[in-house]
């Protein structure tokens, strides 16, 4: 496969990809995703197509694919080509799905260390992408996959943006990860709403759910509000069972945090001491990964 990504016709493609319209892996709002076969070589890719359902969700696939067609990261996932008409991308296939499915096993408790080293894989592309100014937007567990040598790679860049002037506005977000200023329609800095998916997304790996359903002031979501009135006994109270040690705990209070003044940057987070020890390198992380998923 040519390393520089290319357009094709959809003729093209039915010629040199087998494609079985019943081998989904993977769907969205409008768009479905598909394992194909290069018929030369027999690698593997992953198709996704996309129905326009209106102009909106034409300019969010657009813009994925301009974005997707600029990055280039060990933790992004590898963009190979689209199609003339932009209605679909070939992409990595990544054969072990995504984060969703380690949270699923209700039974397991994933190791704090295994946790931060899956996060610091996220957060690494995180730093790429926002020292190009780029926001994802949607960072969550579902936007989150594991390739065939079980290194972590984000994905859906639908929602991502350019944020080159201040308080340049996000395009979407999945609900319980927002950060409360988004929702609030105030003036916000789009990198430090990120910082704020992270959070929920760290604290739902290392926990087994979120930590709230919403933060939407219309929700008056009980656990939410405990964090945005700074009552964190309160909110830790309800997951003593659990036992997260004060390191994690501490941790997810600089994400979590409703003023995003007191919010880490990226930088910062990646940085903190308490994160930043006992981690393992991306080759030590796949044999436990490994096992995690051999358990399902």
């Amino acid at each position: 496969m040519q390393k520089t990504p290319f357009s094709f016709d959809l003729q093209m493609f039915s010629q040199n990809f087998e494609f079985n319209n019943k081998e989904i892996i993977g769907k969205g709002f409008d768009s479905v995703v598909y394992k194909v076969i290069n018929k030369q070589d027999r690698n593997e890719y992953a198709l996704k197509l996309t129905s326009f359902k209106d102009l909106q969700h034409k300019f969010n696939f657009q813009q994925e694919i301009r974005l997707l067609y600029h990055l280039n990261h060990d933790h992004i996932v590898k963009f190979y080509a689209n199609s003339l008409d932009g209605s679909c991308i070939l992409i990595e296939y990544m054969p072990f799905g995504h984060l969703g499915k380690l949270i699923d096993q209700r039974d397991i408790r994933i190791d704090i260390r295994i946790v931060k080293s899956i996060v610091n894989q996220i957060m690494s592309a995180i730093k790429y992408l926002h020292s190009m100014n780029i926001v994802h937007g949607d960072i969550k567990p579902e936007n989150a996959l594991i390739s065939r040598d079980f290194i972590i790679k984000i994905c859906d860049f639908g929602f991502a943006i350019v944020a080159n002037s201040p308080n340049t506005k996000l395009r979407g977000g999945s609900e319980g990860y927002t950060a409360p200023e988004l929702l609030i329609n105030e003036n916000y800095d789009a990198k430090k709403c990120e910082m704020f998916s992270l959070g929920v997304l760290f604290f739902v790996l290392f926990m087994g759910y979120r930590p709230f359903l919403s933060t939407h002031p219309q929700k008056q979501d009980k656990f939410w509000n405990y964090i945005k009135n700074q009552e964190w006994d309160k909110f830790w109270k309800i997951f003593e069972t659990k036992n997260p040690d004060i390191g994690f705990r501490n941790y997810i209070q600089k994400l979590l945090c409703a003023d995003p003044k007191e919010r880490y940057t990226i930088e910062e987070a990646m940085q903190d001491d308490w994160f930043k020890s006992n981690q393992y390198t991306a080759q030590q992380l796949a044999p436990h990964l490994q096992k995690l998923l051999i358990k399902q």
